[in-house]
């Protein structure tokens, strides 16, 4: 009979703890992407903010940390962050 209340109680303690190892790194600015980068297991995205594919004053965009799952769903050219939401 312990074993039946107990099984419930580990399978609530094991969600919750996956559930505090999601990453959440915040969102970058919104604008085309225009570069993935690797860098071991941290994955970055170069957005251009300049609006309608305008180079922005240095050309070169805003690289920022993304979760490897929006890191996949952005490709170069989409529409940062509509990407990650579709």
């Amino acid at each position: 009979m312990r074993r039946l209340i107990l099984a419930p109680a580990l399978v609530a303690v094991a969600a919750l703890a996956l559930a505090g190892c999601a990453q959440d790194f915040g969102h970058g600015p919104a604008g085309r992407v225009t570069d993935k980068t690797k860098d071991g297991k941290k994955f970055y995205l170069v957005v251009d903010p300049a609006k309608k594919g305008k180079e922005g004053k240095d050309g070169k965009g805003t690289k920022f940390r993304v979760s490897k799952y929006d890191y996949h769903d952005c490709y170069r050219g989409s529409q940062y962050p509509k990407c990650v939401e579709d």
